[in-house]
């Protein structure tokens, strides 16, 4: 009997030695190459200048505050914010305790693109002009909003609670349909000027933000801006005169303008902050190796910054998403990381080509109002159109009907009723096709 225990006394600790030498071969296990050229891209974040607008953005839903008054209470906010080792409050505007905290309204929306923006309004005018009673000041608010170069945030990522404190996003739209209705009762500068400028806010938050949820709003303030523009141009005649916020405006992105690098690199700030936090932990050590889960976490996001990205947006081509990385040899020591890493990987890639697909109806709403001042037949005239409004891979087409100008639309539907073309219209509800060359 006891030859039989010390047998497996010797079997067990030979299964625990073995144990240990695959651990430490595991945690020996080299990190591929692409993925530490991809930690030192996300690592290297991109500088920002010029004006920060993160303080009217951070104190959007207040009213009756002047600029230095927004400016102290953000800094107080972020104060509060890092006395708070474990971020566990401080997520939004401590202002909220004492001010009047606008909410944004459902009945103010025309849905995540903005659709039939005009008609929605036109149906039901009562509706928008009740959902955007008292909205005045924010309005104003988010037109100026227009005038900063980027929205980088003061709060640093924390790896427990809360991991970084973000704005009240969601009132950023509700000025899509205030423009809309102020077509519709006749204000049509008015409307123009201001779509020009949720265009201009949506272009500045792509690549201004801090992180991936900024860009995400941004794109969408593009595509919902342009077509509301669209939509209201096609009414008006083809030489009719633009507001100068729109010669900005509408000038086609750049290639730097289509950029989610600098989003990327907050979103591994962030990561990189929950991975090392995790690490701290008792018994973390073993199942959760830092450095191979932060270069694996940079493979999920590297793909957005780098030469390769740039040629691809230069060119309007899909992004090199790369293969998500595999399950390797060195998982076997970084469980928690491998399992944390592939938790997030999906989510990327789907966002890849919305800042192209903004980028396009940038382009569309200058074709249309190139196309719409030519004489002769859209067909024909589609045959010269400015190369600054069309890509090397998706010219813009008339649709079966001729009635629309479209281009392939590349990021996934967020709903099944949505096209899969980008498109805008060259002649108004009810006239005939001819008259797009009228």
């Amino acid at each position: 009997m006891l030859k039989i225990l010390r047998g497996l006394g010797w079997t067990l600790a030979g299964l625990l030695v073995l144990a240990i030498v695959v651990w430490c071969a595991s945690r020996m296990w080299p990190v591929p190459e692409s993925r530490l050229q991809a930690q030192q891209r996300l690592q290297a974040r991109l500088p920002v200048h010029g004006h920060n607008g993160f303080a009217l953005l951070w104190t959007l839903a207040f009213d009756d505050l002047d600029t230095g008054q927004r400016e102290q209470a953000l800094a107080a906010d972020v104060q509060r914010w890092e006395a708070d080792p474990r971020g566990n409050g401080g997520a939004g505007p401590q202002l909220a305790e004492g001010h009047d905290e606008l909410r944004s309204r459902p009945a103010a929306s025309c849905g995540p693109t903005a659709s039939d923006c005009l008609g929605q309004v036109r149906a039901d005018p009562q509706r928008f002009m009740d959902a955007h009673a008292g909205h005045q000041q924010l309005h104003v608010r988010l037109d100026q909003l227009a005038d900063a170069d980027h929205f980088a945030s003061p709060f640093q990522p924390k790896g427990e609670g809360i991991l970084v404190p973000l704005p009240t996003y969601g009132l950023m739209i509700d000025a899509t349909s205030a423009r809309a209705l102020a077509y519709v009762q006749g204000d049509i500068d008015g409307a123009l000027r201001g779509s020009c400028r949720g265009l201009q806010l949506g272009r500045r938050l792509v690549t201004g933000g801090s992180y991936l949820v900024e860009s995400i709003i941004g794109t969408s303030l593009v595509q919902a801006n342009a077509q509301l523009l669209a939509d209201m141009l096609v009414e008006l005649p083809a030489d009719h005169p633009l507001p100068a916020e729109c010669e900005q405006a509408m000038q086609p992105m750049l290639a730097a303008e289509q950029s989610l690098c600098r989003a990327m690199q907050g979103e591994y700030a962030m990561s990189r902050a929950a991975i090392e936090t995790s690490a701290q932990e008792f018994g973390g050590v073993l199942v959760l190796d830092r450095s191979s889960t932060l270069a694996r976490a940079a493979g999920n996001l590297g793909w957005a910054c780098g030469a390769a990205a740039m040629a691809a947006l230069e060119a309007d081509r899909p992004l090199p998403v790369p293969a998500p990385p595999q399950h390797d040899f060195g998982c076997l020591s970084n469980i928690m990381g491998c399992v944390l890493t592939d938790i997030a990987r999906p989510v990327y890639p789907a966002y890849s080509s919305r800042t192209q697909d903004a980028a396009a109806m940038v382009r569309l709403i200058g074709a249309q109002r190139w196309l719409r001042q030519q004489a002769e037949d859209p067909v024909d005239a589609l045959q010269r159109l400015p190369a600054q409004f069309r890509s090397p891979v998706r010219a813009p087409q008339l649709s079966a009907d001729g009635r629309r100008l479209q281009v392939p639309r590349r990021s996934p539907s967020r709903s099944s009723d949505e096209s899969p073309w980008l498109s805008v219209p060259l002649v108004m509800e009810g006239a005939p096709a001819a008259a797009a060359r009228d």
